[in-house]
């Protein structure tokens, strides 16, 4: 069966993918930044990747994106910790990793991963020559596991969840997906629930595990950071206003934001908005300042502040890398992609014990879900049910205080799964 699934994907649905990437890099920037990024790209590890010395070991942690990083960044604290010598391989997917992050102590080396193809992941692993490999929550892809495991180097998939109605469990794909989690070590999954979706998929049942999510302890030890907002933190004029923090925001959620905040500050004239867009392209703010202004709204640029000037219904957010400590700033907090595709991180404005709400696309994020479940978060489907909690919320202090305090007190019970995800990678080097 493996076999047969090894032929069917190299020549049938591999050929489909590259043209299909190729064809989508002429209308996506992102795309063709990582087809560009993997021109040569086995050459240039080859080149560039250090010879392995004799007591050292490596490690090749594969994520999709920049959030994907973040998440297993606390583990690789963990791991340098216990082994200082050990060589960690980072892999993106995404420009959006790729490009935002630095060689840094805890990285010894990084690059794009190669296009799936036989050949290419064949290559790539002889070349790094891990003693571990370990892909953060969802980017399988399936000749690098067969790989893996036909040369009997261990692959665990950390932070594993699925999200509901996943593609994976259609049928055909639920064959395939079969035979993939069949090359895995392990599965560290974070929950109960998600370990009884894997069960599905993994005929082993001694495979997987539940340890919990590293999210809660990335977003800990960045809630500990608030360097990169102490310019906000001294402006006088914040410390004297309501603050609704929107994060990660797409066009679709500041259809119901925008309307929602020009009928809350007729009741609340000292409430401001700080909007933080998913992408901060200067396309995108020049955008979201024409929609405030038609809306009689005035703005400001956190790029173009000077101290002791802000004097505006609302805060821009124009650059990357601070949102989640700008929700410390907030009495309030909206996660953004919640009326678009998919929410955002929900843990970012919850460690700082303020009320969350989100919009209903949060089928994807088992942390929405929980906080939800738990009645530690609020859901609204329209722009009058966000004037209505808004305003519930700014007028009933203690009740604001008891859905920030349950949101957080979450958050904080789930700290400390890195640790355990370490300390079972460890075992391996």
């Amino acid at each position: 069966m493996r076999r047969l699934f090894l032929v069917l994907y190299n020549f049938f649905v591999i050929p489909m993918l590259f043209l299909a990437v190729i064809i989508a890099s002429f209308v996506n920037s992102k795309i063709r930044s990582g087809i560009r990024g993997r021109k040569k790209i086995i050459q240039n590890i080859q080149n560039n990747l250090p010879p392995l010395e004799s007591k050292c070991q490596r490690i090749w942690i594969h994520v999709s994106s920049y959030g994907e990083f973040l998440q297993v960044k606390p583990v690789l604290n963990h791991l340098k910790r216990v082994k200082p010598n050990l060589f960690i391989i980072i892999s993106f997917f995404s420009p959006s990793g790729y490009d935002h992050i630095n060689i840094e102590p805890l990285i010894d080396f990084k690059c794009y991963l190669p296009f799936d193809t036989y050949f290419q992941a064949k290559k790539f692993i002889s070349i790094i020559s891990p003693q571990l490999a370990v892909i953060v929550r969802h980017d399988i892809w399936p000749n690098f596991a067969w790989r893996l495991n036909y040369e009997n180097i261990p692959l665990v998939l950390i932070d594993a969840s699925l999200p509901q109605n996943s593609s994976r469990f259609l049928p055909g794909l639920r064959a395939l997906n079969k035979v993939l989690f069949s090359c895995m070590e392990a599965i560290l999954a974070i929950s109960e629930d998600e370990k009884e979706k894997f069960s599905q998929l993994v005929d082993d049942p001694e495979k997987i595990t539940v340890i919990g999510d590293t999210k809660y302890d990335q977003v800990f030890e960045r809630s500990q950071n608030l360097d990169r907002i102490s310019q906000l933190l001294a402006e006088p004029k914040l410390r004297e206003k309501k603050i609704l923090v929107v994060g990660s925001s797409w066009q679709t959620d500041e259809d119901y934001l925008i309307p929602a905040f020009q009928q809350l500050l007729q009741k609340f004239n000292d409430l401001v908005m700080i909007l933080a867009p998913h992408e901060p392209q200067s396309h995108r703010i020049d955008e979201i300042e024409n929609r405030l202004k038609q809306a009689y709204l005035n703005s400001a640029r956190l790029s173009e502040l000077k101290p002791g000037e802000f004097d505006s219904h609302c805060l821009i957010i124009d650059r990357v890398g601070v949102l989640a400590n700008i929700y410390y700033l907030g009495n309030i907090a909206f996660v953004g992609g919640s009326f678009h595709y998919k929410i955002h991180n929900v843990l970012e404005p919850a460690i700082y014990g303020i009320p969350v709400i989100f919009g209903p696309k949060i089928n994807t994020s088992s942390e929405a879900l929980y906080l939800l479940k738990q009645d530690a978060a609020i859901l609204v489907n329209s722009t009058q049910e966000i004037v209505d909690v808004v305003k519930n919320l700014v007028e009933n202090p203690e009740q604001a205080e008891q859905y920030g305090n349950r949101a957080k007190q979450l958050v904080m019970q789930n700290v400390g799964n890195s640790e355990k995800i370490a300390q079972f990678l460890l075992q391996y080097l």
